[in-house]
């Protein structure tokens, strides 16, 4: 192998592992003597960032990673290096994909003329060549809509997205929601939208699915849609989240501090100010006003069933839906492969959400994906654990759920998953109540990423970590606020590294790491929603064996 053939096997991961740990283990003792030599008691310094550990057995090739205050987006090796990027005009709208091509698909945070303001914002689609031509870019933030959290490349070549819509506090009384349950911006039921690229800056919108369309409701029987929600598990109850008691003003306190926490994350509603400690008309308070019903964070699709996943952080609930539908049927209950048209095929994770008994298994989850399996779906989920019986704690859980092509999830009541695989840290508990993901790699390894933290791990399927990055991007000036601000990702290369100007943003800790180690303080300011693995052999890196401007370090 030559130099430059040896370059980029390194760059892919192909080095030993064992040959980086040792690296870094020196590097390590150099800090560790340094700060022995007499120095004076200073200010707490930066958790150590990059890559903590790479052992036998941690794979290679290189992960997409997105921070939510920058606005480039970054491919990564082994040993944390840069192998390339892309910059964008906006800071990230909670989604990035490397496609077979090379190009980026990415969310940006843009909120047009929308009035829709709330965690996990986006309202910009973009496609961005490898070599940083904007080839997509897709605004859809207006006053009926806005995309919001994840959006999900199909084989065609089209793209679902997450959106939000407004329905009037009128409309939702009349539709059978509690009235104490509307806040002043009326309700934002979600809904799915598959788009078809057309030119440079247009979409044609080919397929759509509305959860509204689905309801049922047991307050007034002159309303539409009256029933018992136990009685028709594949509609949506439309006060599922309805609350027993309004939250108490130390409640609304608490809330909005952790609105707060999350702004400076880069999570939050834009530049919206949190309405610290007061109530909307049955407001839940926060920065949507309880308005962001369903809050729906995540969107997979698998095309050998043709079926979408969707989690619903508000109900901790994954839902199934049929995408072989025509939109015409996925306003009924009736048609597509599966006979029930846009109803819901299948639903697990909370089943009170839907009026009946059993264990909650999923509390308000992020990032559900499909897995290849035989003879059932599995489901990988990164299990949030805000609310989890015995203490909050994350996990990743892997389900298993019986489904065969012909009679598809069966009939009767929706059945509990089988928990095929979990991880949650083992005597190193983790625990992110935000954002966060979860992939299974063809390794068979599993990689964790604990959003608030920027903290990235690959877990063999024992359990053991073999590789673990805090990822150390520079948050760009005044990223927490989004929007444009030109070209201000540093360039290709080496990236531009270290902790936030003037200190950080404000925000407490994000949780709990591996070794009970807490974020907070300058580790907000990394936060990432999620990472992609994408393996050596992979398409979309061909570019990186001619792309001379890679090795320029």
């Amino acid at each position: 192998m030559d130099g430059r053939g040896s370059d980029q096997a390194s760059r892919l991961g192909l080095m030993s592992p064992v040959q980086l740990s040792a690296a870094l283990f020196a590097s390590l003792l150099v800090s560790t003597s340094s700060a022995q030599e007499g120095a004076r008691p200073g200010p707490p310094l930066e958790p150590e960032r990059g890559v903590l550990r790479s052992l036998e057995g941690a794979g290679g090739g290189a992960t997409l990673v997105a921070p939510l205050r920058s606005r480039t987006t970054y491919l990564v090796d082994v040993a944390g290096e840069t192998l390339h990027s892309w910059p964008s005009e906006w800071t990230p709208g909670n989604s990035a994909y490397l496609l077979e091509d090379g190009s980026l698909l990415r969310c940006g945070k843009d909120a047009g003329s929308a009035p829709y303001r709330g965690g996990g914002e986006g309202g910009r689609i973009q496609r961005i060549g490898w070599d940083g031509e904007l080839l997509w870019d897709y605004q859809l933030a207006n006053s009926r809509r806005r995309q919001h959290h994840d959006i999900e490349p199909l084989p065609n070549g089209n793209v679902l997205a997450i959106v939000w819509e407004g329905v009037s506090t009128e409309d939702a009384i009349a539709a059978g929601r509690d009235a104490g349950s509307i806040g002043e911006r009326g309700i934002w039921p979600d809904a799915v939208l598959e788009l078809k690229p057309v030119g440079a800056s247009e979409a044609e919108v080919v397929w759509e699915w509305h959860a509204w369309d689905h309801l049922v409701q047991d307050r007034d029987p002159q309303k539409p849609n009256y029933g018992d929600p136990a009685e028709h598990p594949y509609r949506i109850n439309v006060n599922f989240d309805r609350r027993e008691r309004p939250r108490t003003a130390a409640e609304l306190e608490r809330e909005a501090a952790e609105q707060e926490r999350l702004r400076g994350l880069g999570y939050g509603g834009g530049g919206d100010e949190p309405r610290r400690g007061r109530r909307g008309r049955g407001g839940r308070g926060g920065r949507s006003g309880g308005a962001d019903w369903m809050h729906t964070n995540g969107i997979d699709y698998d095309p050998v069933t043709d079926l979408i996943a969707i989690s619903v952080r508000s109900a901790s609930e994954i839902w199934f839906i049929d995408h072989s539908t025509t939109t015409a049927e996925a306003r009924t209950g009736e048609g597509g492969r599966r006979g029930r048209g846009g109803d819901l095929l299948h639903r697990f994770g909370r089943p009170a959400s839907w009026g009946a008994d059993g264990g909650q298994v999923l509390f308000n989850q992020h990032d559900p994906q499909f897995l290849a399996a035989a003879g059932a779906i599995e489901l990988s989920v990164f299990n949030n654990g805000s609310g989890r019986p015995g203490g909050d704690r994350s996990s990743a859980d892997v389900f298993a759920i019986p489904f065969t092509e012909d009679g598809g999830f069966g009939d009767g009541l929706p059945a509990q998953p089988e928990l095929a695989w979990t991880w949650d840290g083992g005597d190193e508990p983790i625990f992110n109540g935000h954002i966060s993901g979860v992939q299974r790699l063809e390794s068979g390894n599993t990689l964790v990423c604990l959003g608030e933290e920027g903290r990235v791990l690959e877990v063999t399927p024992d359990h053991v970590v073999v590789w673990e990055y805090l990822q150390d991007f520079k948050p760009d000036e005044g990223s927490e606020r989004g929007g444009p601000a030109g070209r201000s990702g540093p360039p290709q290369g080496r990236p531009d590294r270290g902790g936030p100007p003037g200190g950080g943003p404000p925000g407490g800790s994000p949780g709990v790491s591996p070794g009970g180690r807490r974020g907070g303080g300058p580790q907000s300011s990394h936060a990432i929603f999620r990472v992609s693995r994408y393996d050596a052999g992979d398409p979309g890196l061909a570019r990186l064996a001619t792309d001379d401007g890679a090795s320029e370090r």
